[in-house]
């Protein structure tokens, strides 16, 4: 029994070392955008979900109102960013009221109008606590309707959410690589050709990926040695 415990202890290290981490999100869903109050009984039509678009018509009262909200399909979410796109410039932003338990985000303000083009309209907010699964009213959204515009004038609006800006890069040379005549070893370095050759073309120094792959397989090799060796000797002890 002794001994069955200790190969059982043996097997569950090796496999620790062989499986890869995982990371969990804290929830999925989909932010979204419609022409009505939002509930779990809501009609889905007249909204942005599942890349679905809509429409809203001027009603002659001078403002149109336009409700966004969050699908929640699993665990929770606490982040709200989007970008809101008027289709049509009669239709401006007039202001935004936050749903109970949002507050703003790391902007600060949670609802601002974009500098360069005013029919964006930029949205961040954010839930301490969280909402789960369902349907969620985050925010209304107050549109100024232009005097000018026809009483069944419509909006196209479309959702999106912002792109992470581009981090700058910095080109690396390449490695154990000849480019017009520049040796780079290894690391990138430039060398001359003997320190080249000594890098990239010494079969006792080859290119290897991650160390982790050799050092499980050792480890692997070593246990089944020492699983050997321990079944030999009691073997022989029973003798």
């Amino acid at each position: 029994m002794k001994k069955k415990s200790i190969v059982l202890s043996i097997l569950m290290i090796f496999c620790v070392l062989v499986s890869p981490l995982s990371v969990h999100a804290a929830g999925t869903g989909q932010v979204f955008a419609s022409s009505a109050t939002i509930s779990d009984s809501m009609n889905l039509d007249n909204t942005t979900l599942d890349g679905r678009t809509f429409r809203i018509t001027n009603s002659g009262t001078g403002t149109v109102q336009v409700y966004l909200g969050i699908r929640v399909d699993s665990g929770t979410l606490n982040n709200y960013q989007v970008d809101l796109k008027l289709g049509n410039s009669n239709y401006t932003f007039s202001g935004g009221r936050r749903s109970s338990s949002w507050t703003p985000g790391e902007s600060g303000t949670g609802f601002t109008a974009d500098e360069n083009d005013p029919s964006i309209i930029h949205v961040d907010l954010q839930n301490t606590d969280g909402v789960g699964t369902g349907l969620h009213q985050v925010a209304t959204i107050t549109l100024a309707v232009d005097s000018s515009a026809a009483v069944d004038e419509e909006c196209l609006i479309t959702l999106s959410t912002p792109e992470d800006p581009e981090e700058p890069t910095t080109p690396e040379n390449p490695t154990c690589t000849i480019v017009d005549g520049v040796y780079y070893d290894d690391n990138g370095v430039v060398v001359t050709e003997e320190e080249y050759n000594a890098a990239c073309l010494n079969p006792e120094n080859p290119q290897t990926g991650s160390f982790l792959p050799y050092a499980v397989i050792g480890g692997g090799i070593i246990v089944a040695i020492g699983l050997y060796m321990f079944t030999k000797k009691n073997k022989i002890y029973h003798i």
